[in-house]
């Protein structure tokens, strides 16, 4: 019985964390790039939300990368 609670606590904690929609990226910074692949050009960030809200790329839709975690510090 306590073997089923453990793992019961193991799969919530896991899809807890695995669908979390919270990122440490500040806004507006994006934790991916966006690739408009027929364009050849990349966007991150302010570029990304302008290029966004200006209709996205020409040709087909973005191709997003991820970037990984932020290192921020106070240098």
């Amino acid at each position: 019985m306590d073997n089923i609670k453990i793992l019961s606590c193991m799969i919530f904690l896991l899809f807890s964390t695995a669908c979390s929609s919270k990122n440490n990226w500040p806004y507006p910074m994006t934790p991916f790039f966006a690739e408009c692949e027929y364009e050849g050009k990349v966007f991150v960030d302010k570029a990304y939300l302008d290029r966004k809200r200006a209709g996205g790329c020409i040709k087909g839709d973005f191709k997003y990368y991820d970037r990984g975690e932020p290192v921020l510090t106070n240098d």
